[in-house]
């Protein structure tokens, strides 16, 4: 009767689970296999374990797509942005977004060059801006959503000094063809970071991607004092930002 259970318990297994995603736990538990039953599975070689609690199928490597979907799964808001978001995703690391303060799955950083930031950069009570922003990644990086250029420049922009060089982000501000100025506004305007706002106006004036006095007359943009805004990079160099560019 046990070894027909445990026959039974496979065959479920093998017939609903993704071969391609890894299987945690929790997942496992759905279709009643024990913490203790998964672990003797994987000696049994039914399973291959990946790492504590995790597993993929026999014969199946981890692949960048099918891990970013189950990290989606697990990060609230998860998302490619910032420096990524902006080059089509083939930045080295590969820039992850998310709403939560988390930290990336050690099986999955040793396997993958990505980053994750976190921060309130934007201010979206009452706004439908959160999904307006995101858009389809692709099945490349497993159908997650992606920031659009407007939302990106400015999460690329709040790492600036710290993650991010000053120099590659200007290359990538630059590059950005087509922003649409009332989106750029409500971002602005909703954004938190003092100095990505006010390096997203220089630039925004620099690169003449867009009309900078605009936008500041038709939107409420809060930039702090009236003073420059003056910092030192990682680097060693200075920053200094006046307030509306």
């Amino acid at each position: 009767m046990k070894g027909r259970h445990q026959y039974s318990l496979i065959k479920e297994l093998y017939k609903t689970m993704p071969r391609d995603m890894p299987l945690d736990l929790s997942t496992l538990q759905k279709i009643g296999i024990s913490n203790q039953r998964a672990a003797g599975y994987a000696k049994s070689g039914w399973l291959t374990r990946v790492a504590h609690g995790v597993y993929v199928f026999p014969g199946e490597s981890l692949r960048l797509p099918s891990a970013l979907s189950y990290l989606a799964m697990q990060i609230e808001g998860l998302h490619v942005g910032g420096y990524s978001a902006l080059l089509e995703h083939d930045s080295t690391p590969l820039v992850l977004w998310g709403d939560a303060r988390a930290a990336l799955p050690r099986w999955f950083s040793e396997r993958f060059s990505v980053r994750y930031s976190h921060a309130r950069l934007f201010d979206w009570e009452g706004s439908s801006m959160p999904e307006q922003t995101l858009t389809d990644a692709g099945p490349a990086l497993g159908g997650i959503k992606c920031s659009t250029p407007e939302r990106a420049l400015l999460e690329m922009l709040y790492d600036v000094g710290g993650k991010q060089s000053l120099e590659d982000a200007y290359s990538a501000f630059s590059q950005v063809k087509v922003m649409y100025p009332d989106i750029v506004g409500d971002l602005l305007q909703r954004c938190t970071s003092v100095k990505a706002k006010r390096l997203f106006l220089k630039w925004g004036r620099e690169c003449g991607q867009l009309n900078v006095d605009t936008v500041l007359s038709q939107y409420r943009i809060p930039v702090g004092s009236n003073s420059r805004w003056i910092t030192r990079l990682k680097d060693g160099s200075m920053l200094s930002l006046k307030p509306y560019g």
